[in-house]
């Protein structure tokens, strides 16, 4: 099974429905956005796009996420799931653990990594620093997909996971 790996989008809707057509193109059947979603509006962008498919889309909330109650709303009415804090998920039998970001780049790399080491994860997917990362630790895999809107590395970056040969894909948008 193929999942979409997403972060950072910013408000970029044009990045949005780029990264989730390409997701709709690849089969994906879950997508998970690991936070900055930013306002409730990217939410429907995300819907629209995704139209009648059967896509599930899991969230997790990011440092600058405005409307939080919204968000949690709109992911409710489209049978989503979006989380308040880090969390861990199960997809295909695999234990994923997910979550943002806090501080700044090295310790929210430094922190991923630890919690790679210790939380007995498959995989721990985070995103926050902008900057992308593949990692197999003790065969856990640590990834973040980079940012979405491309905002502050010029380069916007996506991952598709497949679940059955644990790889994941990094996929530039422009």
């Amino acid at each position: 099974m193929l999942v979409g790996i997403i972060s950072d989008t910013h408000d970029h809707l044009k990045m949005v429905e780029k990264a989730f057509n390409l997701f709709i193109e690849k089969n994906v059947k879950y997508i998970i956005h690991l936070g900055d979603i930013i306002s409730p509006f990217v939410v429907k962008k995300m819907k629209a796009t995704i139209g009648d498919k059967n896509i599930k889309v899991i969230a997790t909330k990011g440092n600058n996420d405005g409307d939080v109650y919204l968000l949690k709303k709109l992911f409710d009415e489209a049978g989503w799931t979006f989380y308040s804090t880090p969390a861990m998920i199960n997809i295909d039998d695999l234990k994923i653990f997910i979550m943002h970001g806090y501080d700044g780049v090295e310790f929210t790399e430094k922190m991923a990594e630890s919690i790679a080491r210790s939380i007995g994860a498959d995989i721990v997917l985070f995103g926050h620093t902008h900057r992308t990362v593949l990692k197999n630790i003790n065969n856990t895999i640590l990834f973040n997909p980079g940012e979405a809107c491309g905002y502050l590395t010029g380069k916007s970056t996506i991952g598709i996971l497949d679940t059955k040969t644990r790889k994941v894909e990094l996929i530039t948008l422009n």
